[in-house]
């Protein structure tokens, strides 16, 4: 084995490299790039959203936040209107196209997913999901 596949940290990079890197493959062609998709899947969950509440659900700062929905606005995946309650604030939302990429976004990652797990048994699978999910709660908490 070699020692670069025994590091944890460049197993779970080259994975999550390897795993955009296949799904771009997949949608860039069709103007809809792996970043996007938990912008999509936020806002299928909860319809409309701000870009604060929508950086904090996803996980990033606020100016990668408003660079991706500008991407995202100029490829008509959402739209973004004023709040009448709060005219300072813009509720954004999916629109048709926007739909229609987080499906083709949903395929295309069940698809990599099949390819990533190919010759893993489902308990390995499973087994490789629950160990990633503890990591990733341990250092979640605070030390």
């Amino acid at each position: 084995m070699n020692i670069r596949t025994q590091s944890l940290g460049f197993v779970v990079g080259t994975l999550n490299r390897r795993v955009v890197w296949r799904l771009a493959q997949l949608t860039g062609p069709h103007g809809v790039m792996p970043g996007q998709f938990p912008v999509l899947r936020c806002l299928r969950d909860v319809q409309v959203s701000t870009q604060m509440e929508l950086a904090r659900m996803v996980g990033v700062e606020q100016p990668s936040m408003a660079a991706t929905l500008t991407r995202m606005e100029k490829n008509g995946l959402i739209a973004r209107v004023s709040d009448e309650q709060d005219a300072r604030r813009r509720l954004v939302s999916l629109t048709e196209r926007g739909r229609q990429m987080l499906a083709l976004m949903t395929d295309s990652a069940m698809e990599v997913y099949k390819d990533a797990c190919e010759g893993l048994t489902p308990d390995e699978v499973a087994e490789f999901l629950r160990i990633g999910a503890k990591m990733i709660e341990n250092l979640e908490e605070e030390k």
